[in-house]
């Protein structure tokens, strides 16, 4: 289902899947943590050692006297306190890439914030202006995070940007560093002949999307398009735990505002001949363990591995509701959110979740909170486990000009933070790993002894 007719299933008045519905209201006993006592990463591999990352997304409006012309956002990634000596690699280099795309960011938002203004002052004079003026400007710039372990930190850029008219428009790029040298990867650091990769794209994302507007004349566009992509060595990818996702927005292939995010994977498990090979073992170089977290994007469909055909998992936010589809099916509950960042987790002995990050609004009565949804997708229909009281927002609620989120990357080891309805200070850091039924366990509290 693309994301149009999602929405028009949301705004139809039968919307009432005939699901269970369960409130998950969890009240957790977090005042004695089970401590772990030891490190929880002892016996793991570099694959699989966690690496302490945060997102900080920073927010601006401009104004021009009573009107507001800008709202724009961008994000940076980099390490939560001091990296280790094993980590300083790609901590430079990820400090290098914010530094740029703060620059970046900030040429990009004067640029617009004139053109906004000039667009409103064009429009006072009844001149004929660009496009109708339907409210501010914006200039959007989102990180996903896709894989952060030992081997590799790839995470994907969701940028927007919408200068009057009917809908804005996203370029999406694929940002992939080695974690142990910093770094930036290459399709021919992954792929074993990145001519025979694009040849197994174009067969892959046809067969994918048949019915697809880049089907026309056999999909002739499409080949021209990643021949000329692959030139240019502007395809936008992600190296993630068990594969590379490609990304296509849609207006690049010829289609139209409805259509949905063109992906397409390739896994390592089903295409093994395509990736270079590790000398010793034989697989793939940069194949990682099977417990990992991803970040999703909000509507796109992803197919993840041992699904069979088309089968997707894709997450939606729409009329204060969540609408989860996974293995062809469908489940939805009341969500009255903001936003919300969903994550999926899947653990190394093969269960998988959903953790879904949300932002209460304020009211009348009481101010914003965040919480955490999880879900599980092991059944034959996706289900809620609990609404718990802890987040990955690591930074002040009272801040709004800038949210930093704990990345989650390892089911085993990750960090939330108290809020105001657990029986921990609000406030404080948490430890936690994916626990047997998917529940959150916190292992330790930021300043306890135990």
């Amino acid at each position: 289902m693309d994301k149009t007719k999602m929405i028009t299933v949301a705004l139809a008045a039968a919307l009432s899947l005939a699901v269970p519905f369960d409130s998950g209201i969890v009240k957790m006993d977090l005042a004695r943590p089970a401590f772990a006592g030891s490190k929880i990463t002892a016996g793991q591999n570099i694959a699989q050692r966690s690496l302490p990352l945060l997102i900080t997304v920073r927010s601006y409006s401009d104004w021009e006297g009573p009107h507001e012309m800008l709202r724009a956002h961008w994000t940076d990634i980099h390490f939560y306190g001091k990296a280790r000596e094993a980590d300083r690699n790609i901590a430079k280099a990820l400090a290098e890439y914010s530094r740029k795309e703060r620059d970046a960011s900030e040429k990009s938002r004067k640029e617009l914030f004139d053109e906004a203004k000039g667009e409103w002052r064009d429009r006072m004079k009844n001149l004929d202006s660009f496009s109708p003026y339907y409210g501010p400007f914006w200039l959007t710039g989102d990180i996903l995070v896709r894989r952060a372990d030992g081997k590799a930190v790839s995470f994907l850029e969701d940028n927007g940007e919408y200068e009057g008219g009917f809908h804005g428009i996203s370029c999406l790029t694929g940002k992939n560093f080695d974690a142990r040298t910093g770094k930036e990867l290459q399709l021919s650091d992954v792929f074993a002949n990145r001519f025979a990769m694009a040849e197994a794209l174009k067969k892959k994302l046809k067969a994918d999307y048949p019915d697809a507007s880049f089907m026309e004349n056999g999909g002739a566009g499409l080949d021209d398009l990643i021949a000329q992509r692959l030139k240019e060595d502007s395809l936008a990818w992600t190296l993630e735990p068990e594969g590379v996702t490609f990304w296509f927005n849609p207006y690049l292939l010829g289609g139209t505002y409805a259509e949905e995010t063109f992906v397409s994977t390739f896994f390592f498990d089903e295409t093994p001949g395509l990736f270079k090979t590790d000398a010793n073992t034989g697989l793939p170089a940069w194949q990682s363990p099977t417990g990992y977290c991803m970040d999703l994007r909000s509507y796109t469909g992803l197919r993840l591995p041992g699904n069979s055909g088309n089968d997707k998992l894709r997450v939606a936010h729409e009329n204060n509701r969540i609408r989860i589809e996974y293995g062809g099916q469908e489940y939805s509950n009341d969500l009255t959110a903001v936003s919300i960042r969903p994550t999926f987790v899947s653990c190394p002995d093969g269960r998988r979740y959903l953790y879904v990050d949300y932002e209460h609004p304020a009211s009348q009565f009481s101010a914003a909170n965040y919480r955490l949804y999880v879900y599980d997708l092991n059944g034959k229909t996706p289900g809620l486990i609990g609404d718990f009281p802890m987040t990955r927002l690591a930074s002040s609620l009272k801040d709004t000009t800038k949210r930093s989120w704990y990345v989650m990357s390892d089911p085993g080891d990750f960090y939330t933070t108290a809020t105001a309805d657990s029986n921990i200070a609000p406030g404080k850091r948490l430890r936690c790993r994916v626990g047997k039924d998917g529940r959150p366990e916190v292992y330790d509290v930021e300043g306890a002894k135990g």
